[in-house]
Order: structure tokens, then sequence, then C-alpha cells
């Protein structure tokens, strides 16, 4: 059915314009900061001025955890520190001072000096209104000379004031005049942040007990920077710190950390949240609260904990506790009355939800705590003197011998330090002392209830309606898409539906078609300053709890209502309605619609949102907890009011009214069909739904039983809604409901009508108005009465918002894009002399076995000249003809409504400068240049307008009727002067007259920069090896490195063969997954650039999964993963939770000596975000579009994330720009780039490069049928046997992109792209019929200085440990003077600074052996082995020995490789062996160790091994969190881990011999993990659907392997460490070995043995046994041909040996060449090839050697019929001896050969022995093929 809209005709308010500061895209006051933390104390609460020494000490260590511009000006540091007695003495000149007599205050003064004196008045009047006598005001005194003249400027004076108690607190306690001194610091800020002349004015700190010294500074200038810190007479006994690195250039100063009472390492996502509650509060007490201009998260936490310990009598510690709860939902035997007073204190606690590692202290207490999934390293060291916590370990280096503990934070736990007490507490500790003090469980009982305890309620027969169910269904905005693409898929099976290929519908602001309003929000997620969570693997620290009812504290006499999940089924709902405990109250979202009158429409609409606000507001007034929204009422004269107005506009009201705490809000609605519609419902702040449609449908779907589709429904969107929560970094959906985690997907939400409902979303280029939505919402509704509809003739309407259709809107690669992309895709290549027919290449030797087969063809690097020479296809000019066409009647892009300038030389009448000039937008644009046109001001509002040339009285008079028609609204007048018109004007006319300027001139071709200089600015998108098919994947490379373009990898690795030639990507990148990336990988010497993959534009916030099925061997070798196992890339990488973390990924891919690239997704804030990219090292920011291709993932992942890439790009340029980083940067984009026209209006909005992912795919044969997932019709994604791309294609598109390019530069008037980047004055906003609302394009298109920055200083890469050492290795091994080296002394002692050690090294040391170095040169090394791949490796385990002490930086032995062992002696940090390839990494607890037995010892960080591949590793110590995560073949032995163990594991062998958190073993796949676990704790803590565990003591077969295993890497644990533990077990060995279990993954057990592959049924066993027959019996003949040889090296059978295995063996044979030739006849046909004997026995070789699909088709066929002589029992053991083969064969292709999983090894021996029994029992497949296979030739020779 097509939909009729009704005309709009009038708006609000025709002359609405934003105001431009509504449409900025960068924000240079917003910043996302992350950090460096720590504490040091004082045990014996002893003053010493040795404590700021050693926080020097610390703070020196960790420059990398700061940020500073490009001036070197820091970020922003600071100190909070203890009062001290001694200083404050000398200071005053009064030696009787005592601490708690006195305070002090420091404060930055007003930005304007002239207000200083205002601000020191403020100050004193607050004082002496608490009769604080003051002592001394001074200055506090700094040391500019260690600053550079940038820093100086930057920072602010510190004013500090010391006085006394008052006369009244003379005999109070300390903390009673702690607490005065807070309130009257409250009192200064209640009045300071109002007053505009005090703006910068900020009381850093006030307290009796601390003071804070911060400023714009690095972390090494604090303690030199402030004279007083360096007075040996500051004695202190705490020092607790704070470094920054801020995505901002230029934060406020005021905002750097600590704050007064904690330093915050994170980013709290619920801010906005938190302030809407503090400000609740303040409301509730009577009170105003004042939030600083600028404040940042950790600023207001800060404040609110203060509100907290002076409000609500909590102490420090119990306020952290309280507002920052460990995940005590999930924690299994948690103690009953800490669980009670957790959950109670839920219920009124407003979450501070999100990463966070905070330090905090108040001179009494002192101490560290982690958010409840602990994504912030804290690492503690403890003397008899000192407890210290910090962001990395050794940051001091204590004498080992006078450490007695090494430990770390865990998730959710804390330390801390009571001076009072003068003992340490844990968190645990702690928590069970506040349990104790008041009976929770009581308290709990009396204010919650649960719906298990209300009964249940019969199901009424629903009322009957006046509507039929499609015109139900319609009138709630849904379509067909809403059932077939969403409800139907969730109800039939609990899941979303997965789809490919992207979204690439247009904008919603140039197509009215779709209902409802949840399309007009895009959903949020974290990149960089914040992680995506893995809702699967992370699911037991998150939940959907949710609480209904008014929280304690603001409602009395009230109950909540708790439900498990935010999703009601219809029994919830019911209940809800029913119980008399807390009250309800139903509110109508329905309005009665205006169809003839869009103005009334609206304004009814408007009309009844405030009657439902007035309802929603007196039901809160009245103490009702609970109010339902409904749109149950439709009717044919009620229309449903759109969800989101309803919901946010109740929302809002209560916001504003004090009461949003008061009541919770359910949506019942109709309008409810996809996992975006319920997140968007309750992001707005419903608390639950309930979906109307979803159980009409399940009633229509499944009438026998609707309950448990349902239930499907509430499973799908529980596990989306996990998902979505976790892409933003959320943990529970009380944090998500209400928080508005959304952005404007052109919406314009500062339009007046819908600012007021949507106040905090922006809307950067404006959009659609209430009135579309009104106009919208009375237009579905009229559709849904209509006769068609009501006599049920039409179905619910099919709007093709996924697979394009041809009267609805426009798709980026829709059926005029397919049907061009597949002329050119078929169209002769012209850049080469001759060419050969494709099929006849399939045919012929000259194609085979080589991947050089085509170098006289095309498939070479074209030379520049080559390159400049080529001229433009015919396909392609026709390509452009019908794309600008489509465009134009129906645009899908935001650019295709952004034109270049007008050019009006050649217009002569009123039409043609209608047509020319009509089109440029009024409103939305800053400039419209015109070519032709001359426009000078004469004075004001007055104009002269003349041509450029021919100014006749005619044709100016035609100008002049053109103006009088556009403008005919606004008052002007025009007169006809000489060859000139003068025109007076006003409003949108006058706007428009100022902002002509005349457009350059158009200059010769030849002047332009040439064509190849264009192709290397293009790169294909990342498209993974997996994802994509073998031939595809090498044809993306090899057609982008034929023009010089920038290839790129994906994640899933390369085939070593391809490095070093035309086929190896020029790009390799680095996804979550970290699949297929090892040293190698890396190493090859035409990789240019290592790409960073943040997010992917399909799916941002999301990770990604290769399904099981595309899991082939060779995939398996590349990842190092199992065949038919899936593999999954989680949403976060877990090495980079934060922008400093980002900075370490950066540089450890800085190793390879090469470029790094930062892939980011379009979205809010993304300027701020790449100005930290930029500043954390990164040499390319790639920007892609939120539409971007995938393979597989859920609809409403495709459609709702992401905005659109030019907006992106250009706020990225813009930020870049102000922040004097452009030059720093080169920046790419993507974005469903198809044109050369693309291509400049990308480098208009600032790109320097440009990406092509889906254009790649379309050149290679791509039709769009988005089926990738399932089944590919030209065989790029799977079926590559119908792969049949060319690249050449590709090759020749880029080149007709180039030279378009060229001629449009020209047509502009510029010569190269660089010339054209960011001049946005050449783009304007053209008015299109197809717009809806009002665009602006203002903020977009404003152009921005760059600023230039004279000697820039950016954080660069630092090998120097591995330039060090590389040139020893140079000197002695690669000479050939030694066969290996030992690196070690001074030279080698390291410390925090030192990151990345050996990963430069084992790189350059792959990269020389293989590449650089002649057959003479490597001929002279000594150690020099050869893998069967022709990979070159030092073969001797120490050929390089670097022995390092001290403390090591992060990502210790990073890559290393065969042939190096690198030994520390001390701690290490985050991600020790990160991407091992080989080689050993052990370290060892340092000598004379004062850490006793039994004492923790964390040696490391936390990731380590993450991406391992190969080699060994050896920790004399406790390991973090997620250790060996996504390991795929290194052998590793530890002494004890923290949680998620082996997490996504795939292959290799861990053994702990320690303790372990939960999660272990936590979606492992492949290898093995080894468990020490004397108090049998494995039960409560691994991950039982991801793994099984025996123990060893069991003495099968199985466990007398593993124990064998066990035992080995024991004694290589002790040889590599000395471990003392390690000893102990063996010498214990016959009673250790009972504590002893071992885990094997489910998943291996699930392919490889044959009871589970019986459950796959007779049709798929058939399927995968008989291809791999037929590649079983071509196998023989292949190496013949291949080598040489005779088939089975000439072996006959001796005379009458009928049936002998020979015999069948050389039968087949016979078999397979027989059926080759007849399927060359086969191909010839088709072909129209003459076949002769010759050509046949040449072309049937060649399809032997090549594995031919079709002939393995053929095969298959036969094998099939061999294959029902078998049971399915025999079946199902033949393929598991098939598929234990494929598991070895995957072993051995592996490029990394040093894989260390013994228990893998084992499970294939057990499995092989297994196999071969019950193969014995199973006749000889070999007879049964041979006999099918000797008839069917016989057949087919007598049917010839």
């Amino acid at each position: 059915m097509k939909l009729t809209k009704a005309k709009k005709t009038s708006q609000f308010n025709n002359d609405f314009t934003a105001d431009i500061n509504d449409r900025k895209l960068y924000d240079r006051e917003k910043s996302s900061d992350s950090c460096g933390v720590g504490f040091i104390t004082h045990k014996n609460s002893k003053q010493t001025h040795d404590v700021l020494l050693k926080g020097h000490e610390a703070l020196c260590t960790i420059p990398h955890r700061g940020g500073m511009s490009a001036e070197g000006i820091g970020d922003g540091a600071g100190v909070n520190i203890d009062l001290s007695e001694r200083f404050f003495q000398k200071l005053t000149g009064n030696k009787e001072l005592q601490l708690g007599d006195f305070a002090v205050a420091n404060f930055f003064l007003p930005k304007s000096e002239e207000f200083d004196s205002n601000a020191i008045t403020l100050v004193e009047e607050k004082l002496r209104d608490f009769n604080f006598p003051i002592v001394l005001w001074r200055d506090v005194p700094v040391n500019t000379d260690i600053l550079n003249d940038a820093s100086v400027r930057a920072q602010l004076a510190l004013k500090q004031v010391i006085f006394l108690r008052s006369s009244k607190l003379k005999k109070a306690d300390w903390d009673e005049f702690d607490a005065e001194v807070s309130k009257c610091l409250q009192s200064i800020e209640n009045d300071c942040y109002s007053m505009v002349e005090l703006d910068g004015f900020y009381p850093c700190s006030m307290s009796a007990r601390t003071q804070v010294l911060k400023g714009r500074l690095n972390s090494n200038e604090i303690i030199p920077y402030f004279e007083d810190l360096r007075d040996p007479d500051h004695a202190i006994h705490s020092i607790f710190f704070h470094t920054r690195f801020s995505t901002n250039t230029e934060p406020a100063t005021m905002m750097a950390q600590p704050f007064r009472r904690m330093a915050h390492n994170g980013e709290l996502n619920t801010d906005k949240k938190n302030r809407l509650s503090e400000k609740a509060i303040a409301k509730q007490q009577g009170k105003e609260i004042h939030f600083p201009k600028g404040q940042s998260d950790s600023s207001r936490l800060d404040q609110t904990i203060a509100r907290r310990i002076m409000d609500d009598d909590l102490s420090l510690v119990e306020s952290i506790v309280a507002m920052m709860p460990p995940a005590w939902e999930n924690i299994p035997h948690l103690d009953e009355d800490v669980a009670a007073m957790l959950e109670y204190f839920s219920l009124y606690e407003e979450k501070n939800d999100g990463p966070a590692a905070l330090v905090f202290g108040n001179g009494q207490f002192i101490g560290a705590r982690l958010d409840r999934l602990g994504l912030r390293p804290l690492r503690s060291v403890e003397t008899d003197e000192y407890l210290t916590v910090m962001s990395e370990a050794g940051q001091i280096d204590f004498p080992s011998e006078t450490v007695i503990k090494r430990g770390r934070i865990e998730a959710g736990d804390m330390v801390f330090w009571d001076h009072e007490q003068g003992r340490s507490y844990t968190g645990e500790e702690y928590l069970h002392i506040l349990a104790a003090r008041k009976d929770y469980k009581k308290l709990l009982h009396d204010a919650v209830i649960t719906l298990d305890q209300v009964a249940d309620v019969p199901v009424a027969k629903a009322a009957a309606s006046d509507l039929t169910t499609n015109q139900q269904h319609i009138a709630y905005y849904l379509s067909q898409e809403s059932f077939r693409f969403l409800l139907d898929t969730m109800l039939e099976t609990g899941a979303e539906r997965v789809y490919a290929m992207g979204y690439g519908l247009t904008p919603n602001a140039l197509s009215d078609q779709e209902g409802g309003m949840s399309q007009y929000f895009s959903q949020r997620f974290a990149q960089v300053t914040n992680p995506p969570l893995d809702s699967i693997r992370e699911a037991d620290g998150m939940t959907l709890r949710v609480s209904l009812g008014g929280k304690p504290g603001f409602v009395t006499g009230q109950k909540q209502l708790v439900v498990q999940s935010p999703v009601l089924l219809q029994q919830d709902l019911l209940k809800i309605l029913n119980q008399d405990v807390i009250s309800t109250q139903t509110v109508s979202m329905t309005y009665q619609p205006d169809y003839n009158n869009v103005k009334n429409n609206a304004s009814k609409l408007e009309l009844a949102l405030d009657n439902l606000c007035n309802q929603v507001e007196q039901a809160a007034k009245n103490n009702v907890g609970i109010i339902v929204l409904s749109d149950r009422d439709i009717s044919a004269n009620n229309a449903a009011i759109p969800l989101l107005l309803a919901v946010a506009s109740a929302n809002q009201r209560l916001i504003k009214s004090g009461l949003r705490f008061n009541s919770s809000i359910i949506a019942d609605s109709g309008q409810i069909a996809s996992t975006h519609d319920v997140a968007t419902v309750l992001g707005f702040g419903a608390s639950a739904i309930f979906a109307i449609s979803a159980q009409t449908r399940a009633e229509e779907l499944n009438s026998d039983n609707p309950d448990a589709a349902m239930k499907n429904f509430q499973k799908a969107i529980n596990k989306s809604l996990m998902k979505t929560m976790g892409k933003f970094g959320l943990c529970t959906a009380e944090s998500y409901i209400g928080g508005e985690f959304f952005e404007s997907s052109f919406l314009d939400t500062k339009e007046p009508h819908l600012k007021r409902i949507f106040p905090d979303i922006d809307a950067p280029v404006g959009g659609v108005h209430f009135i579309d939505i009104a106009s919208s919402s009375a237009d579905w509704h009229a559709i849904a009465m209509s006769p068609e509809v009501d006599g049920g003739a039409t179905e619910v309407p099919n709007l093709g918002l996924f697979k394009e259709r041809g009267e609805g809107a426009g798709h980026s690669f829709g059926l005029t894009s397919v049907r061009e992309y597949g002329h050119m895709y078929k169209e002769e290549i012209t850049y080469i002399e001759q060419d050969r027919p494709k099929h006849l290449s399939l045919l012929d030797d000259a194609a085979v076995a080589s991947d050089n087969a085509y170098k006289d063809y095309g498939y070479e690097a074209r030379t520049p000249e080559q390159i400049d020479s080529h001229k433009i296809t015919a396909g392609y000019a026709q390509f452009i003809d019908e794309m600008t066409k489509e465009r134009d009647s129906r645009p899908s892009a935001l650019r295709d409504v952004m034109a270049l300038p007008v050019d009006i030389s050649a217009a002569n009448t009123k039409e043609q400068f209608d047509q020319l000039l009509g089109g440029q937008n009024i409103r939305g644009n800053n400039l419209y240049l015109t070519r032709g046109l001359i426009v000078k001001q004469q004075k004001l509002g007055v104009f002269q307008v003349s041509f450029t040339d021919n100014n006749t009285a005619e044709r100016l008079a035609q100008l002049g009727q053109h103006f009088e028609q556009r403008f005919s609204n606004f008052d002007y007048k025009i007169s006809a002067e000489k060859e000139r018109l003068s025109i007076a004007a006003a409003h949108h006319f006058l706007h428009y007259l100022e902002r002509i300027r005349t457009a350059p001139d158009a200059i010769a071709l030849d002047d332009i920069q040439p064509a190849h200089q264009i192709t290397k600015t293009f790169a294909s998108g990342a498209m993974s090896y997996g994802a994509l098919v073998k031939p595809a994947h090498r044809a993306a490379a090899q057609g982008t490195n034929i023009v010089g373009g920038f290839s790129n990898s994906g994640e899933g690795g390369e085939e070593f063969s391809r490095s070093n030639s035309i086929l190896a990507s020029r790009i390799r990148q680095f996804a979550s997954g970290r699949f297929g990336v090892w040293a190698g990988y890396l190493a090859d010497p035409l990789l240019e650039e290592v790409e960073i993959k943040i997010a992917q534009g399909a799916k941002p916030g999301e990770g990604g999964q290769l399904p099981a099925k595309k899991v082939t061997v060779e995939i398996a070798a590349m990842r190092g993963g199992t065949p038919g196992v899936e593999l999954v890339s989680p949403p976060p990488h877990h090495d980079t939770y934060s922008i400093e973390d980002l900075g370490q990924l950066i540089h450890d891919c800085k190793a390879t000596r090469r470029r790094v690239i930062v892939k980011l997704v379009s979205s809010e804030g993304i300027g701020t975000i790449a100005v930290g990219v930029a500043k954390a090292g990164a040499d390319v920011i790639n920007v892609a579009g939120g539409t971007g291709g995938t393979g597989a993932a859920q609809v409403t992942s495709l459609k709702h994330t992401g905005r659109a890439a030019e907006i992106g790009l250009a706020e990225v340029h813009k930020a870049l720009c102000e922040n004097g980083l452009r030059d720093k940067v080169t920046l790419r984009t993507s974005g469903a780039h198809q044109l050369g026209m693309d291509v400049v209006k990308s480098a208009i909005l600032g790109a320097d490069s440009f990406e092509f992912g889906t254009a790649v795919l379309m050149m290679l044969g791509c039709v769009q049928a988005k089926t990738c997932n399932i089944k590919c019709p030209v065989g790029l994604t799977t079926n590559p046997e119908a792969y049949d791309g060319d690249a050449r294609v590709l090759a020749q598109y880029y080149m007709n992109l180039a030279q378009e390019v060229r001629l449009i530069l020209a047509d502009l008037g510029f010569t190269s792209l660089l010339e054209l980047r960011g001049r946005t004055d050449l783009l304007h906003l053209i008015t299109h019929e197809k717009m809806v609302g009002e665009l602006d394009l203002r903020g977009l298109l404003a152009q921005v200085e760059t600023q230039k920055v004279e000697t820039p200083i950016y954080l660069e890469a630092d090998f120097k440990i591995d330039d060090l050492a590389l040139t020893t290795v140079r000197k002695d091994i690669f000479s050939g003077k030694k066969s290996s080296v030992v690196l070690e002394g001074k030279a080698y002692k390291l410390n925090n600074r030192d990151k990345s050690v050996g990963g430069q090294l084992a790189i350059d040391i792959e990269r020389t052996l293989n590449y650089e170095l002649d057959e003479e040169a490597l001929a002279k090394i000594p150690s020099l082995f050869t893998g069967h791949n022709g990979r070159r490796y030092l073969g001797t385990d120490e050929a390089v020995r670097i022995n390092t002490t001290g403390s090591a930086g992060q990502s210790y032995g990073a890559f290393s490789i065969m042939g190096i062992h690198i030994h520390h002696e001390g701690t290490c940090n985050d991600g020790v062996g990160k991407g091992m390839s080989g080689g050993i990494v052990s370290v060892q607890i340092p000598a004379n160790d004062g850490v006793e037995k039994g004492v923790q010892n964390t040696l490391i960080g936390n990731f380590a091994l993450f991406g391992a591949v190969g080699g060994m590793a050896f920790i004399n110590g406790e390991a973090g969190d997620r250790f060996a995560v996504r390991n795929s073949g290194a052998m590793a032995v530890v002494e004890g881990l923290g949680d998620f163990g082996c997490e996504y594991m795939i292959n290799g062998s861990v053994l702990n011999i320690g303790g372990f958190g939960k999660g272990l073993a936590n979606g492992m796949s492949g290898g093995h993990a080894y468990q020490y676990d004397p108090e049998n704790r494995i039960d409560d803590l691994y991950d039982a659907s991801s793994a099984r565990y025996g123990h060893i003591a069991d003495d099968t077969d199985e466990a007398k392997a593993h124990e064998l295993f066990i035992q080995s890497m024991l004694e290589q644990h002790i040889t590599a460490t000395g471990s003392d533990k390690a000893k102990a077990l063996l010498a214990n060995w016959q009673t250790e070995r009972a504590n002893f279990v071992f885990l094997q993954p489910i998943a291996v057990e699930k392919t490889q043995t044959a009871a589970n592959l019986l459950t796959l049924g007779r049709k798929a066993l058939v399927e995968e046994l008989s291809f791999a027959m037929a590649e079983y019996q071509v196998a023989p003949l292949k190496v013949a041909l291949a080598e040489g040889k005779s088939v089975l090296d000439g072996q006959v059978p001796a005379y009458q040996e009928l049936d002998s295995a020979l015999s069948f063996e050389l039968l087949n044979a016979y078999g397979v060449k027989r059926i080759a030739k007849q399927t060359v006849h086969a191909l010839a046909k088709k072909s129209g090839i003459e076949v002769n004997e010759i050509f046949e026995s040449r072309a049937a070789q060649n399809l032997i050697k090549t594995d031919d699909y079709s002939l393995l088709e053929a095969l298959s066929k036969e094998c099939k019929k061999a294959l029902d002589n078998y049971s399915d029992e025999q079946l199902s053991i033949i393929l598991a001896d098939k598929r234990i083969r494929d598991y070895k064969k995957s072993l051995m292709l592996r490029d990394v050969q040093s894989v260390n999983s013994l228990g893998s090894t084992a499970w294939i021996i057990a499995q092989d022995r297994s196999n071969k029994s019950a193969m014995g029992q199973i006749p000889d497949f070999k007879e049964l093929i041979a006999e099918h296979l000797v008839k069917a030739v016989l057949k087919a020779n007598q049917a010839a």
C-alpha cells in the first residue's frame, strides 16, 4: 500500500531560525577526561616531608597518563594533602598553632583581574558570617622557571587564606570545626556561581584538614611548581594526586583534579541524571544547588559526596560505598545482611554509573575504590611505613626488601586507611561493619514488594474495538517491516533479526514515510573515553532490575515494586494495575486529529500533551506511585499521541515540578515494535513498558500459546537492552531509564515546541519540526481509517525501509546504483592493451598456481604515467549521469542536498535563474558562492547586483523578476540602474544578499594535480578475510594496490604468503578480537599504516562474530581458532578502556615504525574525542558514517546508531583546526562514497583521504542481496565457488574516480584536493521537495581558522630500550659473530615510562630476517631457521635474552617472537605479552623480596597475553583481570588470577597455581585451562556455559594426559622463574594433584565428537562429508600434478589384488580424472569454447590443481550416493574423524608455529584414538566411492 500524505499548508512559525550556537558541531567547552590517580599515606600518621618526595617520584613516572597541548601545556594535575602543622606554624609565625585549630582555603580568582577584590570581599564576608578569624591572606608562591612560556601564560593564580576556629567552636572537636568550614564553603558557592563578574572564581578547597593545589600542569611539574611543596618544613602524612588526560587542548583549569575529597579516573555516564537527582533533592529540602560553569562529572561527584556528608550525616567512606556499590545483584554467597543493605540503598540511591577508579581522602580516611566492573587499574604496595595505591605498579621505587604486600583493587572493592583507628579496611570488611549498624532486612521488607508476592489476575477478554487489526497496526504507525524485520522474529525465536550490508536509507529530514518517533533518535555509544561493555560476558555486573514507585526520601507511606525486567508481560501489567500496595493511575495517550488543517492539528496535539502532563503532575502530587500512559483507547476519532512525545513530555513536567522521583511511568503502548522503540521509551523516562502490538501479534501467530511468544519477545528485548546499555558503558537499567542517551537523527530539538520536550538533545543540522510529527500522526491515522483498510482489502504499508522500493525513499546503494555498478562490473577493462576471457583463464595452465599469473594483463601496480593517462570509461560516464539523476530525484545522503557553487554565467531568463538560484536554501546556509554574479553592499541593507559580464537591461530585469517572486513575502525595493540592479532588502532577502560571494573561475585541466596523486588518497574499507572469501579479499587488496591506494586487511589477519606482494594489504587492522595479529603480520615491508578499529559504522559500540560455518580450516589457521567454532570480537578492546589506554595501544602499534590510524564512528562529540585521539599520538583518524556495511548485525543496530558521516567529518576537521592539531593528523572518511563528486564534497568538509567499502564490493560483483550472512549469490561472503570478480575492474573504477575528481577540481578552480580541504564556503544547502522540516547547515558549513603552533609538541613513541637492544642484535647476531646474546645491566633497569619494551625489537627482527637481509647475510646467522611457510626466525629459545629490572611500563614483551626470551625481575603493568608471537616472557619476584609466602604479591597487571598467538609466559606472582584474554596459542603459568581469566581464549594452555576470580574460562572456545583449587571454589567461579571441568585425580586417560602437562609446565616455570610455589607443589605432588582441575571447552566437544555431531541431522552430515570426501579424492592427483610425479608415487597393486586400499585409491584417481574431463566439457560449452584432446587433458589437470568448485560439486554428488550406505551414527563418526583432521590441518597451516597448547594435542590424540576405534567397525569408504565413481564414469562414457 502506498502512503498518501496530507499536503502541508502552513507551519507554526515560518520565520523560526535557531540561534547559530545551537548549530555548533564542536564545542570547545566540552571534554572527557581520563587520568592517572594515586595516594600515599604514612601508616603511623606521621607528618613527614618524605611523603611529598615520594609523591613527586610517583608523579614523575606517569606523564603518559596525562595529556598536553601542542604547546606543551599540561592538561592538569594536582595534589590533595593534609594540612601541615609545622609548615603553617612557620607560615603564620605561631609556634602554638595546632592541627584542628585552623583551616585553609585555596581559590582560583576570577578571569577578570578587576573583580579579584570582589571575590576576596565575598570570602571575607562569609568568614565573618561564621565568625572565623582571618590569620593571613597570601598568593600561593610558584616557581614558573620550570614551565615553558605557553604554560606560564595558561596558569591561574591561587589565593590562600588561613583562618581560625570561631569562638563558639572553641570546645568543638576537629570534625565539628571541619563541618562548619564546609558550611561556610557552601555559602560561598551559593553566591559566587550566580555572580557574572566572578566567572572563573573557584574554591579549590576549604577545610580544617586538607588543601588542594592544582593547575594546568604536567604530572612531573606539580611538586616543583608549588614552592610550598618543596619546603622541607612542609610535612604531611597523606597525599592523593591526579594527572589529567583531556580530550580538549584547553581544559578548564578549575576542573583539574583532585577535588576536595576525591580524584576520579573514569567517566560517569549517568552524570546528567545525577544532576537532576541533586536538584530534586535540594528542592525537596527547600534548598538550592549550584553547579559551577563547565563543571565536570568528577567535580559534580565530589559535590554530591559533600552533600551526603553534610546533609545525610554519612562519613566519607559511607557515602562512596552508597553511591558506588558493588554488583550485589549477582554476587554468589553474598552475606544476607550486606545484600539487604545494598538493595535498600538501591531503592533511593541515584546510580553513579560508569567506569571509575576513585581515590579519596579527608585527612582522616584515605583510600581507593573501583566501580562494579573494575575497568580501571589500581595497584597497591604496602611497606611497614606506607600504604600506596596508584594507577600503575612501581611508581615509587621502594626497596624490594621493604615491601610486605603487592596488591590491586578488584571490581567493586576498595581499600582505605583509617588514621583514627590506625588500620586498613577492605571493602568486604567495611560492608559488614555498615550492615551491622541497622536491621536492613526489616527496612527492606517494609520498603519493597515483588511481583511474585502479588496474586495472579485472570486475563479478561479485550474490549471490542471499532478498529480492525490492520487499522490498529497502522494507527500505531506500524509497517510491514515492523513485523517482517522486527516483531515476528523476536516472537518466534526470542532474538532480533540479523541483517546485512548496513542501512543506507535517506536521512529522516529527506523522507516522511516512516511513522512514529523512535527513528528520530540514534543510540549513543562509547568510544575511546569510555568503553562499551560486553553485555554477554559482563552480564554479572549488569542488571535489568527496576523498582517502580516513588523513591524513599521523596514520598512517604509508599513501597516500591521490584520487577526483574522493564519489559512487562501481560500478567505482569495486570498484577501491577490490580495490586493495592502502590497506587496507580492510567492516563490516555490519544488526541483527536485534524486531517485538513495542519496548523490546527499540531495545536490539538500540543493541547493534548499539555492535558496529559497536567494529569501526570497531579497524579504525582497525589502520591500516585505508578502512572500508566496508555494508547489502548485509539479509535476512529482518537489517534495515538506519538509515544516519545508523550513519555518525554510527562518526564520533563515531573522534572520541572520537582516530582520526578515521586512516581514511575509505565508505557502501555501499541507503538512498541522494536528493541529501539523500547530503548527510547525507557531512555526518555518510562520505567517499564508493555507492548500491545507485540501481544496482538503473538495472539495472531500463536493463538494456542501467545504467552510463550511474548516470553520470547521479552527475552529478545532484554538481551538487546543489555547490549544497548552496554554500548554506552552502563550497568543497570535504572541508570539507563531517563538518561536520554540519544542524539537527534534529523529532529530539530531546538525548534521551540520540541525544545520544551527534548531540552537536552542537540540538533546540529536542524531537521523535522513538531508540526511535521503532528502531520505524520494525523496522516497515519487517516490511512488507518480509510475505506480500503476498514474493508480489509489493504495490507499494512510496506515502506521499503530495508529493501528499496521504487516509490519509497532512496537508498545509498539502491536499485539504480546496483544496476549501474553492474554495468561497470561487466565493462571492458580499458587500461590494458590485451586481455583474455575469464573462463579461458580457468582452463589454461598460465592461470594456475601462481599469485602473479596475470602479470602481463593489468594485475600489477600501475605506474603514475599509466594512471594519469587513463580515460573515463563509457560505463563510468553513464554511472555519473544516472546516479546524479537518481540523487536529484531521491536524495539518500546528507551530501546529496549540498551543492557546489551555482554558475549563472549562461543564464538569461527568469526560468533559468529560478532553476539555478532558486534551489539555494535561504535559512540553512552561511554563504552562497555563485559564479557570474557580483553583489556589493553600498550601505546597510542596500546592495548593487550585477553580472561578471553581459549586464544587459533585459538580463538584469529577468534576474529582478526572479528575486521579486522568490522573496515576495519580504520587504524589498529593486531598482534598475545602468548595468546593475540596486536592491534595498530586509529579513531573509537581506540575509541572502549579504552572503553572496563570487565563486572562483574554472581553471585548465592541465593545472590540476595528476590522477596518480588522487588515487593515493583512496582506501578500501576494512573487510576481513572471513567476512569475505579468500579470492574476494585478495581482489579488494590487489585492485586498490594497483592504483597505489591503501588496501585494508580488516580484522581477520592475512596469509603470510601475501606479504611483500601486490596482494598484501597496506593497512593492517587491530580490532577488539585481535584475530590474525602477530609480529609477522606487522613486519611486512609494504605495510604503511596500522588501524585501531574502535568502532564500526554499521554497529558502533558492539562487537561482532564470525559464524561457525565460516570458520574454515584456513580461517581457523589464520585467526588461531578451531574449524567450525564461531569467533567473537567483543564490544570493547580489553586493553582500551580510556584515552590514556588508547595512547598506549597507539604506542604499541608504533612498534611497527608505521603510521597509526584510529577509526571512529560519527556521533555526538566526535570532535572532542578526535582531539584526544590526536593528542594520544594517532597519525590518521578515520571517521566512518553510521550506515556502514557489515556481514551481519541486528536490524536495530544497523538503523539506529551513529550519525551521518558528513556531520562527524566536519566536526572532527573543525575540532582539529581549532586545537592546533590539523597538520598532525591525516583525516580519512568513509560514508558510501560512490562518485568523484562524493570525494570532492568530503574533501571540502575536511577529509584528506577517502574510504570505499561497499563500492569496492560492488565492483567485485555485489548485487545488494543483503544475505551476506546466509548465502551470497555472487560468492563474495559465502559460496566462494560463485565468485567471479576481477581486481582490475576495481582498479579501473578507482582510476575513473580520480579522473572525475580532476574534472570537478578544474571546474571549481582548485588545483588539488588539499587546496580544497575545509573550504566549506563552496557548499550550500539546497531546497528539495523531499525535505521535511528545515535542515540548517550553518554550523556544519561554518569555516574555521586553523590554529598553528610554531613548534608543536606531540606525544611521540619512545623505544629507547628496543633501539639499544637492536644495536647489539645487529652487531652480534645478524653479523654471524654470535649465536646468542644476553642484554642486561643498568641500561635495562626500567620504570613505568618504558612502555612496549621488546615490541619494536621483535618486529624489527622479524622484518630484517624475512625481507631485508640477502641470502649471503642470512647464511651467516647460526641460529636461523625456516618454517613451512618460508618464514625465517631465530630457532634457539634464547638467541636474544634480555634481563630487565625495576618496574616495567605497559605492554612489556609485546609481539615477542621465537628466539627472544625477555625476563623481568620486578613488577610489570598491564598488557604483559600482548600479541605475543613466540619466544618466552618471564616475570620473577625481585631479589630479597619482603613479601612473605601466602601474602598477596601481584606482579603484573590486567589483560596479560591479550591476543597472544604463540610462545610461553611464566609469571612468578599474581596477575590482574582477563589474563590470557583471546589467547590463541601461548602457554602460560601464573601464580594467581583476577576476574575473567582465559576469557575468549581460543587455543593455548594456561596453568594457574594461585587464587582466581569470577568468570574463569568466560567464553573460552579452545585451548585448555588448568586451575589449582584446594578450596573447591571452581563451581562458583567458572563459566559453565563455555567449559566443563574434570579433576586430575579422576585418573581417566584424559586426566592422566593433563597431569603430565601440568607437571611439565611447573618444571618449565621453575626453570624460568625459580618459583618456590611450583617447587612445593611438585615436591608434594601425590597430595596436591587432587587439587588440580582441567577445563575443556564445550565448543570443541560439540564440534568434534560423534555424539554431539549426531544431533546435526543426516542432511547436514551428508552435505559436509560429501564435499570433504570430494576434496579427499582430488588430493592425491593434486599433489602428483603439483610435484610433477606419478599418482600415488607410481605404486600399482599386485596381480589380482582387486580389493586392496591401493586398488581403490587408483580407481578413485581414475574416476576423478574422468569426471574432471567431463567438467571441462561442461564449462567449455557454457563459454562457447571448442575442446580438443590436448585442451581437455590440460584443462582437467588445471581443475584438479585448483580444487575447482565445479569439479568438487560433480564429485560430491557421487560421494552422496556412496554415503547412502551409512547410518546416521556411522556418518557422525566419519564426520568426527574429518573434523579432527581439519583441526590438525589448521594447526599445521598456522603461520605461527610456536603454538604451545599441550591440552589440544592430548585432545587430538584421544579423539584420533576414539575415532579410529569406531571407524574400524564401519565399511571402508574408499571401496564404496570407488564403486560409485567407476559406475558414474562408465555411464558417462556409454552416454558419450
